[in-house]
Order: structure tokens, then C-alpha cells, then sequence
């Protein structure tokens, strides 16, 4: 068999897509496989090709969602202890569900995204949020620090909720 962009070249590969005959210089390496040019350099399709625009929506969601989450953390954390973790793979997947919905855009940006603005409002909007119901105030960046230390319940669900949410815009 000969290569297609190459005839003088002996081959034995075939594209995985397409199956036309692949010289090792042609050849695109993939996860599926060895592909041709065109098959393997194809665009990604819309779904995963996450705009500007897209990104803020999914990042803002996520957060607000977070943060949600993050104060009703702190509001029962010492009521249940540690079985707030248990709720943390349901919560994540459920923000990183809403954000890709309402982003319309999937993606490892997306998703990257989406989990790192889903743990900072659960570690830093939700205890924000409880300050300012609790006394009105904020928290400056040390007391914020000391209360994450203080319930390590917190940090724990943030990264629990992260990958959830991460797995589920992937």
C-alpha cells in the first residue's frame, strides 16, 4: 500500500477515521489513533470551544452557586460534622451541571474554570457571606484564613465540589 500524499512511500498504516493510506510523516497521533491531517488537526466542535464571554457566565455561576453552598457550610458545619462531605460530589456536580448549561460550553478550559470559581465561593464568598449575615462586617484575608484552618471541613468540600464540577463540565 502507498501513502496518499506520499506515492513513493510504502505503507502499512491506515488513518482510523478515514482509512486512507498514512506514511509515519503524515501520521497525527490522537487518542483514538493514528489519523491523516485532515482527520486529525479537524477543529473542535463548537461545544468545546469556550469564548470569552462563555468563560464569565460559566466562572460567575459557579461562584455564586459556590458561594450558596459555601454559606450553608458554614451554617451547619458544626451540626453535622462531617457528613457535610458526603453532600460535597453531589453539590459540585450539581454547579458544574448548572454552569455548563447555562454557559452552553464544555471543555477543559471550561471546566478548569468552572472548579476554580466553584471552591473559591465555597472557601472564601460562602464565609463572606455568613460574616456579613452573622454581623454585618466582612472578614479581612486573616480572619478568613483562620476560620478555614479552624473548620477544615470547608476547605475540604471546596476541593471535593471542585472536582465534581470539574469532572461534570469536562
Amino acid at each position: 500500500m502507498r501513502c496518499a500524499t506520499h506515492p513513493d512511500v510504502e505503507t502499512g498504516l491506515t488513518c482510523a477515521t478515514c482509512g486512507r493510506p498514512i506514511c509515519p510523516d503524515c501520521l497525527v497521533e490522537t487518542p483514538v489513533g493514528m489519523k491523516c491531517r485532515d482527520c486529525g488537526l479537524a477543529p473542535l466542535p463548537p461545544l468545546y470551544r469556550a469564548s470569552p464571554g462563555a468563560l464569565a457566565v460559566g466562572v460567575l455561576v459557579a461562584a455564586l452557586l459556590g458561594g450558596v453552598a459555601g454559606l450553608a457550610a458554614v451554617m451547619v458545619v458544626r451540626a453535622v460534622g462531617w457528613l457535610l462531605l458526603l453532600a460535597g460530589p453531589a453539590l459540585g456536580g450539581l454547579v458544574g451541571d448548572v454552569a455548563w448549561r447555562v454557559a452552553r460550553r464544555r471543555g477543559r478550559t471550561m471546566a478548569g474554570a468552572v472548579a476554580a470559581a466553584c471552591a473559591v465561593g465555597v472557601a472564601a464568598l460562602g464565609p463572606q457571606a455568613a460574616a456579613v449575615a452573622g454581623s454585618g462586617g466582612t472578614l479581612d484575608a486573616g480572619h478568613l484564613l483562620a476560620l478555614l484552618v479552624r473548620q477544615p471541613l470547608l476547605p475540604l468540600l471546596a476541593v471535593l465540589m471542585a472536582v465534581a464540577a470539574f469532572w461534570r463540565v469536562r
